[in-house]
This record gives structure tokens, C-alpha cells and sequence, in this order.
């Protein structure tokens, strides 16, 4: 069976139970019989939608892209205010429900996995440059509204991004606040290369 045949409420249980599994256990130590445990449908069930777990992550990764497309812009006309949501929401989460540090972790793990899968750099590759794209059409809105100056779109996005990445690489990975550091040095960052008035 096709991943695209997988009945919407089922693939919705699974990818659900997949979020609270590799919350719980990580990447490395997640198995199809991890992720059945968190749902009243057996492993076999699983293999039967997806095959493998490889499949089944690829289809994760690409879950969780379809809500942060609902959820990734702020719903205002004020690119300002977008973008300042914008790199809150990928550097802090959700307010209202902050993803567990666990959960980002696994996602670095899932991350470091691409190199060796070409599914998981095709699926990470669609949703990094959904989220490019996105930044660049803010800061395009910004500078047609005469609240930006006049930048490169494309190499400010990579700019904001890299730190974003970056900062939540160190987060998971040192002591340090790097979440609120980068914050702090992106809004002295954007003071200096894009915002007029703030």
C-alpha cells in the first residue's frame, strides 16, 4: 500500500503516536513496535501502511511540516510582526504547547540520519526550503511595504535560518541559553540590516 492510501484518521493516529514515541525513547532507540504502543493498533498494522520505519519517518517528517504550515506565520498583515513569530515560534515552539526538549532532540538525531537516507534528505530538503520560502516572501512583503530596507530576500533568510539552526543545535547540545542568545543577536542583527522603524 502507498503511503498517499494510508486513510487519514489512521495516518493521523499514527503520526500522533509517532510524536509521543520519539518524544519518549528518541530516534535512536525508536522502533515500529515503540510507536505501536502508543496506539491500539499493532506493529503489524505499521508495516502494513508503511513498510519500514524509514518510510514511516519520512512520512513523520512531512506530517510535521503540514501543521507548521498552519501554524508558522502569524496571522497579522504587519511583516514585522510575522517575522518576529516567525523565528519565536521555530526557536521557543508553540506557547500554548511547547514541544518537550526530547522531541527536538530526536529531531537532531533524525537530522543526522539524511546523510545516510536519501528519503530523509529529500523530505528535510522540501521542508527546509517551505520554510526559506517563507521568510523570503515576509521580507519581500516587508520591503514592498516600505518596513524593511532594501536587502537580498534570499541571503537574509539564510542568515536568519543558519542562527535559528544553529542556536538550536547549541540548545540541545550545551548549558547555554542559546534559544534566547539568538534571539537577542538576531533582533541586534535585523536592527541593523533590515528594520527601519522598530
Amino acid at each position: 500500500m502507498s503511503q498517499e492510501d494510508v486513510p487519514i484518521e489512521v495516518r493521523e493516529e499514527i503520526m500522533k503516536a509517532t510524536f509521543r514515541a520519539i518524544c519518549e525513547h528518541g530516534y535512536a532507540d525508536l522502533t515500529m513496535e515503540k510507536i505501536a504502543d502508543e496506539t491500539e493498533r499493532c506493529k503489524s498494522t505499521l508495516h502494513y501502511h508503511y513498510g519500514t520505519k524509514e518510510n514511516l519517518m519520512v512520512d513523520f517528517i512531512k506530517f510535521l511540516l503540514e501543521g507548521f504550515k498552519k501554524n508558522i506565520v502569524p496571522d497579522t498583515e504587519d511583516p514585522l510582526k510575522k517575522l518576529d513569530g516567525l523565528i519565536d515560534r521555530m526557536l521557543f515552539g508553540k506557547k500554548d504547547r511547547e514541544a518537550p526538549e526530547r522531541f527536538h532532540t530526536a529531531l537532531l538525531e533524525l537530522r543526522s540520519q539524511a546523510p545516510y537516507s536519501e528519503k530523509y534528505r529529500e523530505q528535510i530538503t522540501e521542508n527546509d526550503e517551505y520554510i526559506h520560502d517563507k521568510v523570503v516572501e515576509i521580507i519581500e512583503e516587508g520591503i514592498e511595504k516600505e518596513k524593511f530596507e532594501e536587502v537580498s530576500p534570499y541571503r537574509t533568510a539564510t542568515v536568519i535560518l543558519s542562527t535559528i539552526d544553529g542556536a538550536r543545535a547549541r540548545q540541545l547540545s550545551t548549558d547555554r541559553d542559546a534559544a534566547e542568545n539568538a534571539r537577542e543577536s538576531l533582533d541586534d542583527l535585523l536592527e541593523d540590516l533590515l528594520f527601519k522603524d522598530r
